[in-house]
């Protein structure tokens, strides 16, 4: 607040601004004379108010209309900041893509996959444009510069489009809408509204396929690039995906079933089958299957158990039971049996060799260009024809080494953290095996863990880790 006096034949005059210099204010004595609208503005100006003046009150403060209060004479003008850009959704945007965990530790597959989806022609976005930003100025004259708004940048993804307006974002096909690494992508959908059986035929789908039924045994159903997701009961059927496959009941798959995925695999329960999976299986119960895992086999619940077969997992195998009180044979593999530190070696210096062999070509090859340069021989050329084609399989070698390398890293990392967890009972007649050791389950356990230390496989209480 700034405050001004003036005094003139005894009377006196007040002004006062804000303390957003936004408005001032003048208080005027009651006295024998007034003060004249050109010398109140005079006033003002001396104080610094100069914009904004508001001519009719200062001329009812000269008629002595006004006085012994405070007046407001002079008004600046806010400025206007521009809102930011946004975008209105017409989907759920935020999907919880894991399954409900229930009061017994089991896991409820029934809502799993809900993901929304669309039609052709529905309009999934609409963008609202940064709003215009307005100067402002204060009493004193002084320009009070807005924020901009600031306008996002266009939607990315696949299987929709832009309209005219450039704001509003259409489907262009029908499928599922997830938003994924700030983009969004449809993906087309096949879905099957009932049973898939023999009498209906196989599936074979470039996107995600979805099985509103049960699948018959003797069915294939194959994904090329998406997921595959069963609401109902499987038999001895194969499928197979490039992604995750969930059964939001299971496999009985009576020694026919087959799984495999690139991704996750998840079910209810699975039973007399055979699994292959890139990444985790996920269950509540597993009897008498063949299943090889690229990370974790998870059993949960308060009775999911592992009964019979044959069960690996690269990283780790966890379960509430494993075997059961009629000693059934198991067979139970975490981590990797080959010795992966000879492996690497094995792998850096075949690496090394070719790195070498590529650099003595590349060396050829510019001696050749300088002899060619000197003079022109076919044969020259023709050696230097053989030179690059080594030299492009030496970069394939070299590749392919180095994919090789990476797996073996990324084996050794899951191979460190290999082990098997049985939070309740583990029986006699299951074999467990990690990195590559074994030991026999000789009479029951409960609460244990099993991890390999050195040459051998230790044994220890949950709650003693």
């Amino acid at each position: 607040m700034t405050d001004f006096q003036a005094e003139n034949n005894q009377e006196s005059i007040q002004i006062m601004v804000a303390e957003d210099q936004l408005s001032a204010s003048v208080w005027i004595q009651q006295g024998e004379s007034h003060y004249t609208a050109a010398l109140l503005k005079n006033r003002l100006s001396e104080a610094g108010v100069t914009s904004g003046l508001q001519e009719e009150t200062i001329q009812q403060l000269a008629n002595g209309l006004l006085y012994d209060q405070w007046v407001v004479v002079a008004k600046g003008t806010p400025c206007v900041n521009g809102e930011d850009g946004w975008y209105e959704y017409a989907f759920h945007r935020e999907t919880d893509h894991k399954p409900k965990i229930l009061e017994d530790g089991s896991v409820d597959y029934s809502q799993y996959g809900n993901i929304p989806s669309v039609e052709e022609g529905d309009v999934i976005a609409i963008y609202h444009p940064a709003t215009e930003a307005k100067d402002g100025m204060d009493v004193h004259g002084n320009i009070l510069v807005a924020r901009k708004g600031k306008n996002l940048a266009r939607l990315f993804g696949k299987g929709f489009a832009c309209a005219e307006d450039g704001c509003t974002y259409i489907a262009n096909r029908s499928g599922k809408i997830v938003e994924a690494m700030d983009k969004i992508f449809i993906d087309q959908e096949f879905v099957v509204e009932g049973d898939l059986t023999n009498s209906t035929g196989s599936i074979c789908f470039r996107g995600d396929i979805r099985i509103r039924g049960n699948v018959g045994s003797g069915v294939s159903v194959v994904s090329e690039k998406g997921s595959i997701l069963v609401d109902g009961f499987v038999e001895g059927a194969d499928l197979q995906a490039n992604r995750d496959i969930t059964l939001k009941n299971g496999m009985q798959g009576n020694g026919k079933g087959f799984i495999r995925a690139k991704g996750n695999v998840n079910a209810k329960f699975f039973e007399q089958c055979t699994i292959c999976a890139d990444g985790c299986v996920n269950a509540n119960a597993i009897m008498n299957c063949q299943i090889e895992a690229g990370e974790d086999v998870v059993v949960s619940g308060r009775f999911g158990s592992i009964i019979g077969g044959h069960i690996s997992a690269q990283r780790q195998i966890k379960a509430t039971n494993i075997g059961n009180v009629a000693e059934v044979e198991n067979q139970v593999e975490a981590g990797v049996a080959e010795n992966l530190v000879t492996k690497m070696n094995l792998l850096t210096e075949s690496k090394k060799k070719a790195l070498d062999e590529w650099e003595r070509i590349a060396q050829g090859i510019e001696r050749i260009d300088t002899l060619m340069e000197q003079t022109k021989n076919a044969a020259l050329m023709e050696k230097k024809r053989v030179l690059m084609r080594g030299k492009i399989e030496k970069d394939t070698q070299i590749s392919e080494l180095e994919k090789k390398i990476q797996a073996t890293v990324l084996a050794m990392e899951k191979a460190n953290v290999a082990k098997v967890t049985v939070d309740r009972y583990v029986h006699p007649g299951t074999c467990i095996s990690v990195n590559g050791m074994k030991t026999q389950v000789q009479e029951l356990e409960q609460h244990v863990e099993y991890a390999r230390r050195g040459n051998g496989i230790i044994v220890y209480h949950i709650d003693e880790a």
